[in-house]
């Protein structure tokens, strides 16, 4: 149900972006509708099969909780019910590079999005674009689109290293040989 209403909602914006690619009138109002798209997209319930997570990141996870990282998103609150001994940690605030050595202890909590980052392996401009370039927007051409997407939960240490989305394409497998390999990422696929 949640997933339909999405892909109503993307058909509609992408009818109106359509047509403001096409005019090349305004450009704040496409940026706009591009955002829009971008922040709808992102709400549609990824398949279970296209969700993965690094290594690292769930070593982490179990070092600090004994529930499962899936139920978790953005801004969810962790609690560190399975730490056993106090230790620093890196929590980063917003898109801040660097962050900050935090001691957690047994039933401190953290924001979710502090310590770990819900990557597009496939980045939502290119989603965005794949779209817009369809011939016929239906319900199954946005819904395949869609269904082709891909999250990896990564530390945040290590969405820090991989960089933005450059160099990224529509295939995951690519984007995982040449973006996620080479900075050291493995993956539980």
């Amino acid at each position: 149900m949640k997933n339909d209403a999405i892909i109503a909602s993307v058909m509609s914006l992408l009818q109106v972006y359509r047509k403001l690619i096409n005019s090349n009138q305004n450009k704040k109002d496409l940026e706009g509708l591009r955002y829009l798209l971008g922040q709808i997209i992102r709400q549609y319930g990824i398949p279970k099969d296209n969700c993965h997570i690094s290594k690292a990141a769930y070593a982490r996870w179990t070092e600090l909780s004994i529930d499962k990282i899936e139920k978790f998103h953005y801004r969810d609150v962790v609690i560190c019910n399975n730490l056993k001994v106090a230790k620093e940690y890196l929590l980063f605030k917003g898109a801040n590079s660097k962050g900050d050595r935090t001691e957690l202890t047994q039933n401190r909590t953290f924001v979710f999005r502090q310590m770990f980052h819900e990557d597009h392996v496939i980045p939502v401009s290119l989603i965005i674009k794949e779209m817009a370039n369809l011939s016929v927007v239906d319900k199954s051409s946005i819904r395949m689109i869609l269904e082709g997407m891909y999250i990896c939960i990564l530390l945040k240490e290590e969405d820090r290293n991989i960089g933005r989305t450059r160099n990224r394409s529509l295939n995951f497998e690519e984007n995982i040989k040449n973006v996620y390999t080479p900075s050291g990422i493995e993956l539980y696929l």
